[in-house]
């Protein structure tokens, strides 16, 4: 019997996703890639402040307001104005402290050679914030080209030495009644590192390599303290 961890800011009414987003309003969270200017990084990362309660959907529509939140109207500046544009992970982080004046804590954990330590840090880090109940925005690369992606996840499970994860993927439609349009394996083999990440939706193995971390819980370090925590299991 498989156990399915879901982060804990998630809706479903009605047949669709919702999340409680910033004045507690329940908003809509899923975004798909022509909804709004930008690229997949941009979209993955708008999820998340929703899930975080920093805004709603419908802000992302609106027009300039200067009722809400400057960092509202600072972020549409920044990352949804520039259409033809894809942020790494680290341009992200910078752009969203910028918008937000640093009133935000926010990481970002990237790997690039095959090192045991390295995955294990990145596997923990991932596991820990869903455990914690807030989502985890996953940057990956497809090996035999130069194309990216990037989406949110919002939960696991386990298979053997496999975790999975369930995704919002922004490149995909989300049907309806479901919370996830995604699985991405992650291979926590590491005495076989040569063996890639599954991406389920294309059917093709993908290489996990960075993730964008928002921190609302104080007591939720964003790096393991000790080399024998990055064990996640």
């Amino acid at each position: 019997m498989q156990t399915i961890i879901v982060i804990d800011n998630i809706v479903l009414k009605n047949g669709t996703l919702y999340a409680v987003g910033r004045e507690e309003k329940e908003t809509m969270v899923f975004l798909k890639r022509g909804n709004l200017a930008g690229k997949c990084a941009v979209y993955s990362l708008m999820m998340m402040l929703i899930f975080h309660k920093r805004i709603n959907r419908e802000d992302l529509f609106s027009k300039i307001n200067f009722e809400a939140p400057p960092y509202i109207n600072e972020l549409k500046k920044k990352l949804l104005l520039r259409t033809k544009r894809e942020y790494s992970m680290l341009s992200l982080r910078d752009k969203l402290l910028l918008s937000f004046n640093n009133h935000i804590h926010v990481d970002v954990f990237s790997i690039s050679n095959i090192i045991e330590d390295e995955h294990r840090k990145l596997h923990f880090m991932i596991k820990e914030h869903l455990d914690a109940g807030w989502p985890v925005q996953i940057g990956f690369s497809f090996p035999r080209g130069k194309v990216v992606h990037s989406v949110v996840a919002i939960g696991y499970t386990r298979y053997g030495r496999i975790l999975r994860l369930f995704c919002l993927d922004s490149a995909f439609d989300l049907e309806y009644t479901s919370i996830w349009n995604n699985i991405i394996d992650i291979n926590m083999d590491y005495d076989g590192l040569l063996k890639l990440d599954y991406n389920h939706n294309v059917g093709v193995e993908v290489h996990v390599n960075s993730i964008l971390l928002i921190n609302d819980k104080l007591d939720l370090p964003f790096e393991p303290e000790e080399k024998d925590s990055f064990l996640p299991f």
